[in-house]
């Protein structure tokens, strides 16, 4: 691997985090070095291993921000 800044780049193309023109050097980078090409793959690799998890908060967490909100909201209009 190049040098961080690098790797933090491959890891934005992978998750679609970058501006298009970016986007589209990093692909030809990608291309044009195998090394790259590589190390790109492991990441993808890796990406695919992640658990595709969703949590999601409880009735009670839900009432509570909601009544907070109310109450908020409220104390601001006075």
């Amino acid at each position: 691997m190049k040098d961080a800044h690098t790797y933090q780049s491959l890891v934005q193309f992978l998750y679609h985090e970058m501006p298009a023109g970016d986007a589209v050097e990093m692909a030809h980078l990608i291309e044009g070095d195998g090394v790259l090409h590589a190390e790109f793959n492991v990441l993808r690799a890796a990406k695919s291993q992640i658990p595709k998890v969703q949590f999601n908060p409880s009735t009670a967490t839900i009432t509570n921000i909601l009544q907070h909100s109310a109450k908020t909201a409220l104390e601001t209009q006075c």
